[in-house]
């Protein structure tokens, strides 16, 4: 029997609790470096020699980097 293969475009929304999880987490990560938030950050300030925007740009990028690998061991896609 042939396997259906989604095409590209379509976008599928979360239907399980952990695929929830992941979608809000994942949308919040991406909340933090809005405008709004980065405004927060975007202060002449230096901390360990760093500004703070650097520190936020990180911060993100650990942040997504958790909630990916949250996500590939749950097996949510």
């Amino acid at each position: 029997m042939k396997e259906k293969k989604m095409k590209n475009w379509v976008i599928v929304r979360p239907r399980k609790p952990k695929e929830w999880i992941i979608f809000i987490l994942m949308v919040g990560s991406i909340l933090l470096t809005i405008s709004p938030i980065v405004n927060v950050f975007n202060k002449p300030i230096v901390f360990l020699g760093l500004p703070l925007m650097f520190w936020l740009a990180i911060g993100a990028l650990i942040i997504v980097i958790i909630v990916l690998n949250i996500a590939y061991r749950w097996g949510v896609h």
